[in-house]
């Protein structure tokens, strides 16, 4: 049996999923909590391979509870079940190391799925999720880079035929950084040396 726990601030949610789960073959819901600290108190006497966790939890939500959880027990599998279609709690969750993320619209078909799923050592991200995720990247990947202050201002200096020695000398920085910031210049523009950094200069009128 994959003994299952349930942490929700919401008594209803908590009380319905206990029930559905509790109707599947092979699951037994061991324990139902309102908070992630009530459900971290009992952990050390628990027997428990996975925990349902709600994000929105007062006092402590559960991405935050989740490395808690792990120090306690690492085998423990961790599934955030959770309202928000929202990329930077999705990916706080993957950096938080659960196995997987559902939302509470999912049907008992795709839960049920997503423990057995997990508990077979596999990762579990819903579907929506997953599409969430793969929009933020694209969108990311496709806004125009901005360079910092300080690259604007070697930019300006490399247009105006300083080497690197110079550029360091005339910003009181090291010859490396003023090397460095060079060669993320060059990468950042596409450049191959000086002169494709002052055409990208003078086509973005930083010149």
């Amino acid at each position: 049996m994959i003994k299952v726990a349930i942490v929700d601030d919401h008594k209803l949610f908590r009380q319905g999923l206990s029930i559905i789960l509790s109707s599947k073959e092979g699951i037994e819901v061991i324990g139902r909590y309102e908070s992630a600290i009530e459900f971290i108190s009992h952990l050390p006497s628990l027997e428990v391979d996975l925990v349902l966790l709600d994000i929105d939890m007062p006092e402590m939500d559960g991405i935050s509870a989740s490395p808690k959880i792990l120090r306690l027990k690492p085998e423990i599998k961790l599934v955030i079940l959770s309202m928000h279609l929202n990329s930077n709690k999705i990916q706080e969750a993957v950096a938080a190391k659960v196995s997987g993320y559902l939302l509470k619209t999912s049907s008992d078909e795709e839960v049920e799925y997503a423990i057995k799923t997990i508990m077979d050592g596999n990762e579990f991200f819903s579907k929506e999720a997953q599409e969430e995720l793969i929009n933020s990247y694209k969108n990311e990947e496709s806004k125009p880079f901005q360079l910092t202050p300080r690259e604007k201002e070697i930019l300006k200096l490399v247009c105006a035929e300083y080497n690197s020695h110079e550029i360091a000398e005339e910003l009181s920085i090291s010859s490396h950084t003023a090397d460095t910031h060079r060669r993320n210049l060059m990468s950042k523009t596409g450049s191959k040396n000086s002169i494709g950094l002052v055409k990208y200069a003078i086509e973005n009128n930083l010149i």
